[in-house]
């Protein structure tokens, strides 16, 4: 007779987590992000509805939860938090949420992921090869090689 299997498994939590707090997110928690489009004729695509600045891929922004707007911090700081309101409802510091900057997709750019490698060129010249009687000839234009 065979042996009986054990469940070893637990069934998988089906909940979405939030990935700054780790609590479980909520459809009421989820803030619809509304940016400012740039008129037409102008450089860039999205800007600050305040100040009409453009935001460019260094831009820190931030969103204010009760309207969805989207504003530099720099705007945030010095017009809406010292007044507690914009755009006629109270904002509070719990009310804002930090935009994370996404990468360029050229570099890593992960905090504290990011592996530094050192990479050497091994060959003739480099100093780190080892030539033993195998220095390089001279070259043929021709794609032949001579060995003196």
């Amino acid at each position: 007779q065979a042996p009986e299997a054990k469940d070893l498994l637990a069934k998988p939590d089906t909940a979405t987590y939030c990935p700054a707090s780790g609590k479980k997110l909520r459809l009421k928690d989820c803030v619809a992000v509304k940016f400012t489009q740039v008129p037409e004729g102008e450089s860039g695509r999205f800007m600050d509805p305040i100040t009409k600045d453009t935001f460019t891929n260094t831009s820190r922004l931030v969103v204010i939860a009760p309207t969805g707007d989207v504003l530099l911090e720099e705007t945030y700081k010095t017009c809406v938090k010292p007044d507690g309101h914009f755009k006629g409802k109270k904002v509070g510091e719990k009310d804002v949420v930090k935009l994370q900057s996404g990468g360029t997709g050229f570099a890593g750019r992960d905090g504290d992921k990011a592996q530094v490698k050192k990479h050497f060129h091994l060959g003739p010249g480099s100093g780190r090869a080892d030539l033993r009687g195998q220095h390089q000839g001279p070259r043929s234009h021709f794609g032949l090689q001579f060995y003196n």
